[in-house]
């Protein structure tokens, strides 16, 4: 009789290295930015950034970006299908709010294996959320959901934690408008020197 692994929570940070990142990919965290440095609302940036990963990674089904509003997730600008998941409570629901109240990332090679995924389509496959966070507040993640088993690499990982860094300062730091306080004890991601 085999036995059955269990993985951990924690175990789902890192992904297997795979495929270089196009051209078009690597260019995505030069054009946030440009559109930061134009003085466009933190909305246009974060639309920028959705429209941009979801055209130019082919294997993203669903592309988007939920923002922290008090102990919830709101849904913001996306690419794909619309999700019947507008607003989910941090910590409770899925994986994008684990992810939220835990500031830590998770990529997710078996969606239906994961029991704190949310169903938003019968073909999603797999799913990769990173937190967007500054100053030990997370403001919101960046989801991005795949047909396909297994398909985000550790270059996947660590496109979507560039670009969480690069919009994490475009939000403003009022006290109302960041999420919760990410868990002191929350851990750091491994470097991509750690995780070679």
């Amino acid at each position: 009789m085999a036995s059955m692994q269990t993985v951990s929570f924690s175990d789902l940070t890192v992904a297997p290295t795979g495929e270089p990142l196009t051209e078009a990919q690597r260019e995505v965290p030069r054009l946030v930015r440009d559109r930061i440095r134009s003085g466009a609302p933190v909305t246009d940036v974060l639309d920028t950034m959705v429209a941009l990963l979801h055209e130019r990674c082919p294997k993203h089904a669903w592309t988007g970006v939920y923002l922290a509003e008090g102990d919830t997730l709101v849904l913001g600008p996306f690419r794909g299908p619309d999700t019947p998941h507008h607003r989910i409570r941090i910590g409770t629901e899925g994986i994008c709010c684990w992810v939220a109240g835990n500031a830590t990332p998770q990529v997710i090679p078996d969606v239906n294996a994961d029991p704190r995924y949310l169903m938003c389509s019968a073909t999603i496959r797999s799913e990769i959320v990173v937190p967007i966070a500054r100053d030990g507040r997370v403001f919101g993640v960046i989801d991005i959901d795949s047909e396909i088993p297994a398909a985000f690499r550790n270059e996947d990982f660590e496109l979507l934690s560039e670009l969480a860094g690069i919009v994490a300062p475009a939000f403003p730091a009022l006290p109302e408008t960041p999420g919760p306080a990410a868990p002191a004890s929350s851990p750091t991601p491994p470097s991509p020197k750690d995780r070679a």
